[in-house]
């Protein structure tokens, strides 16, 4: 019996505990297409990975593609079963997806939808010893190519990384998909991507010797910042036209493929940083749970930019970027009221947070404090 099967066999704490840290490595996915119609060919590029397929995924993220993919799959002579997936990558949810697997017989598992679907997923296919197709619904994050699951608790709070041994099998993208999601998710997806050049930028003062692999990720979030200044606000009028083009294909493929990348080139160096850390922080206030990832971490940007003393005009650039994007720089935008408890929740979590000790200095709690105050009277000035 393989390490896989084996470990299919064993409670999500078991395989947890078995993920982390001997999996720590650099991965990328195996196989990425984005392109218009691509979930309605799905059995003709799966059917080398399994031929009884468990599609799992959330109400509305089916409701986009689910017809698609089953005319493709039952044309290919494909069995499969449909799940629905409930909403938080928890380890609850990650063994109940691995009990369906089995129950099913499935030998190919498909995750349809966002970021913890995603994540939930790949999780839950190593648990089962199976192959895993990521077919995002949207762009709001890098899950869909990366060999690691964020795990939270079933409220939503931030638990942990799980790190897997290998990325996605196959990642298939739709951008006439993404075209017809609401255009916050690809605003969160650019969020997530322009961390890696922001915290990158903090992070690399810190590495004496930077290796070949950190420094070909500095360089491409330098280009993913760049593309995203100049495509990004067309991408998100595409989106707000429910139209495909060029620009959104692009911003697509730094938000899903490029980020995630990075993830891998930057794993040992580059991976996580102030802002990460701070959206970790936000997650322990159980009202910024509905608030996308992405926008969360893009208010944890701007804190970085505080701890990092930044001088004013820079931070103003970065503050009219993203409100151009839909981001206000205030407490309130990321669901949370500025009260003195709440800010010193939030930083005492995300100063000893694994993505804060990145930084290329020590950080305390009163510093995130005193950075996430400044940044409330700026946003009450401007």
């Amino acid at each position: 019996m393989s390490t896989l099967n084996r470990l299919g066999e064993r409670q999500m704490a078991d395989i947890i505990a078995l993920a982390t840290p001997h999996y720590l490595m650099q991965t990328a996915p195996v196989q990425y297409l984005n392109r218009e119609g691509s979930s309605s060919q799905i059995s003709k590029y799966i059917d080398v990975l399994g031929d009884r397929a468990l599609i799992c995924g959330g109400k509305k993220a089916l409701a986009a593609v689910e017809s698609h993919l089953v005319r493709s799959l039952e044309q290919g002579r494909m069995r499969w079963k449909r799940i629905f997936f409930p909403g938080e990558c928890s380890s609850e949810n990650v063994s109940a997806i691995v009990k369906s697997t089995k129950v099913t017989g499935a030998n190919v598992l498909i995750g349809v939808g966002g970021g913890k679907c995603l994540d939930a997923a790949k999780a839950a296919a190593w648990g089962a010893g199976v192959p895993v197709v990521c077919v995002p619904t949207i762009a709001a994050t890098c899950a869909a190519v990366t060999a690691l699951s964020i795990m939270y608790t079933t409220e939503g709070t931030f638990e942990r990384a799980l790190y897997l041994p290998s990325s996605p099998n196959l990642v298939l993208v739709d951008p006439a998909v993404i075209a017809d999601a609401p255009g916050k998710y690809l605003a969160s997806g650019m969020f997530d991507s322009l961390a890696k050049w922001y915290e990158g930028q903090a992070v690399l003062r810190g590495i004496p010797h930077p290796g070949a692999l950190t420094e070909a990720a500095v360089q491409l979030t330098e280009f993913m910042y760049h593309r995203i200044k100049g495509q990004g606000a067309r991408a998100m009028e595409l989106v707000h036209l429910g139209r495909n083009g060029q620009e959104l294909q692009d911003v697509i493929d730094v938000n899903i493929y490029l980020t995630g990348i990075v993830q891998g080139l930057g794993l040992y160096t580059l991976r996580g940083g102030a802002a990460h850390a701070v959206h970790n922080g936000l997650t322990a206030i159980k009202t910024s749970h509905g608030v996308l990832h992405g926008f969360k971490v893009g208010y944890g940007i701007v804190v970085q930019q505080f701890l990092e003393r930044k001088p004013m005009n820079f931070i103003m650039e970065t503050i009219e970027f993203f409100r151009l994007l839909g981001l206000e720089p205030k407490l309130g935008s990321v669901g949370i009221r500025a009260t003195n408890e709440n800010i010193r929740t939030i930083a005492k979590v995300a100063c000893v947070d694994e993505a804060m000790q990145k930084m290329p200095f020590p950080v305390s709690e009163n510093m995130v404090m005193s950075a996430i105050r400044e940044l409330e009277v700026l946003g009450e000035k401007i």
